[in-house]
């Protein structure tokens, strides 16, 4: 049975969160069409960027919450 793919389920493929036998299934009917390899290899390369980002919080925002937390005293936090 042949029937459209939609971009979550592109997505869930590429994160692999399909179950075994729908990984499968989908993987026959994407590696049959051009285009929706081509959308999965785009979702890959994004997954890729995504994970080489290194997210850091500003050091002024650290520098405020350690500020806070020794300023508060236990009675504040009840």
């Amino acid at each position: 049975m042949i029937r459209n793919i939609t971009q979550n389920e592109l997505i869930l493929l590429a994160y692999n969160e399909l179950p075994p036998d729908q990984h499968k299934k989908m993987m026959n009917v994407v590696n049959g069409d051009p285009k929706l390899i081509q959308e999965l290899e785009i979702f890959c390369s994004q997954m890729d960027l995504l994970d080489a980002a290194i997210c850091r919080p500003n050091n002024t925002s650290v520098q405020i919450i350690k500020e806070e937390s020794c300023s508060s005293s236990s009675l504040e936090m009840i």
